[in-house]
């Protein structure tokens, strides 16, 4: 992990400055300063480009987030104080950053690391991950049918929606249950398909502290043995309390490599897409600075829509990838949350634009979500295959920007307009023999269209 002063972090929290609220510090401080650093450093979007070729913005756009972040620091909910870090803070944690982890184990031992622009030898972190809910009668089914993915690296599991027929409801013993049940279910899936040691992140299920700590059990639970996989949310925006710094503070003294969850809003407190992609960048650096997070999951999503692959979103990843790749050791992943569903062909689209915009800028996939992460069942993993399998087409053809760029356009024409469009498609039940554990043959075939459709715009799949 990083070298990281939690105990001085924590302290923050008690001895910052203080605001009577978060809209006293967002009025005085945040949104004054989001203006500064976006009119000096010069961040500017045209409004079409999807792949960003400009270095020297990519290297001002890190330059305004670390500025930002120092400047406004973390505001903290429950003792309504502001923990500030100093530029020498930020620049200790950033130089003294590890950047790879070694995570699993067994013959399913992956390493986890930065890449480079246009990256030639490291290929992507292959996450696999519906992020959505399931029913809990087929819940360790579709675990299963996702491990079972050849290019899978890691999976975050999906999330249970009831326990013994009741709503999994946050800060209720039906939570600490369910997060429970989906760790044991995780277990059991991994030894039942053959990848008992593949890196998991566990668990969604749990939102609060406490159900986390409960999941937490090497016998049958997240392991501390295999560095499984956690995250701990950085709330909107800028903003953290103490069961936040509760979970990091577990995470860490069990051992796990756990992330930074993180999602900016477009058309919320930062603004447009220029403020959006600062605050963004920000969050990656304030994960490593209050968290001691190993990496972070980025989705900066649309606020009327929901999603990551709307042209002004793709953009936003490109750029955001691009600064952290070129400045610094942070490990980051970027989640894909498309609008349309399962047996869709807008969603296989949306899937291989946001694969081509952050494979070919140095990002790692996770993914696919679906229907704007909203209707339970409703995820496959056939689309998270096609998405993955984009990215690795990438980085085997060794794809330049520029041509990604190109490719990201052709993509853009053929769903742009549908993004308004409840296009939600099927549940996995639909898609999938959920005895077999296989796609539908018409589903199948559907799938391999959309790769011929692919490789007829010039994009070389290895297998």
């Amino acid at each position: 992990m990083s070298t990281f002063r939690m105990w001085e972090v924590f302290a923050k929290a008690d001895e910052g400055p203080f605001y009577k609220d978060q809209g006293e510090w967002m009025l005085k401080s945040f949104i004054p300063e989001m203006r500064r650093v976006i009119k000096e450093y010069d961040i500017k979007y045209d409004g079409k480009t999807i792949v960003n070729c400009d270095d020297a913005l990519a290297d001002r756009v890190w330059a305004a987030a670390k500025d930002f972040f120092v400047s406004v620091g973390v505001y903290h909910q429950d003792t309504h104080r502001v923990m500030k870090f100093s530029e020498r803070e930020v620049n200790e944690v950033l130089y003294t950053k590890r950047p790879k982890y070694l995570i699993g184990a067994g013959h399913d031992q992956r390493w986890l690391q930065v890449r480079s622009i246009e990256d030639k030898e490291r290929r992507p972190f292959h996450l696999f991950s519906p992020d959505a809910n399931f029913s809990t009668d087929i819940h360790k089914k579709a675990c299963m049918a996702y491990l079972k993915e050849p290019l899978l690296d890691g999976l975050c599991a999906p999330l249970i929606e009831d326990f013994m027929g009741r709503k999994a409801t946050s800060q209720t013993p039906t939570e600490v249950a369910a997060a429970m049940e989906h760790a044991m279910n995780l277990r059991d899936a991994q030894r039942l398909v053959g990848k008992p040691d593949v890196w998991t992140v566990s668990v969604g299920t749990a939102e609060t502290d406490q159900a986390q700590i409960a999941a937490a059990n090497a016998e049958w639970g997240v392991r501390p043995s295999h560095r499984d996989g956690r995250m701990v949310s950085i709330l909107t925006e800028m903003t953290t309390n103490d069961a936040m710094l509760n979970k990091s503070m577990h995470y860490r003294s069990y051992g796990n490599v756990f992330g930074n969850l993180c999602g900016a809003i477009f058309g919320g407190h930062a603004g447009g897409a220029e403020g959006t992609l600062v605050l963004q960048t920000a969050y990656n650096i304030e994960g490593a600075c209050l968290y001691g997070s190993c990496w972070a999951l980025n989705f900066p999503f649309h606020l009327k829509w929901q999603s990551t692959t709307t042209r002004e979103l793709l953009w936003l990843q490109s750029v955001l990838t691009q600064a952290l790749s070129r400045n610094s050791n942070l490990i980051l992943l970027n989640n894909l949350f498309a609008n349309a569903g399962p047996g869709t062909e807008q969603l296989y689209w949306e899937c291989a634009n946001h694969a081509l915009a952050t494979e070919s800028s140095g990002g790692n996939p996770w993914g696919a979500a679906t229907c704007r992460n909203k209707f339970t069942d409703h995820a496959t993993p056939l689309e998270s295959r096609f998405y993955h399998e984009v990215s690795e087409a990438s980085f085997k053809m060794r794809l330049p920007r520029a041509k990604a760029e190109e490719l990201c356009q052709k993509i853009m024409a053929k769903y742009e307009k549908l993004i308004p469009t409840d296009n939600y498609g099927k549940t996995i039940q639909e898609v999938y023999d959920m005895d077999r554990l296989t796609p539908r043959q018409e589903y199948l075939d559907q799938y391999e269209r959309m790769r011929d459709e692919l490789c007829a715009m010039g994009l070389e799949f290895p297998y």
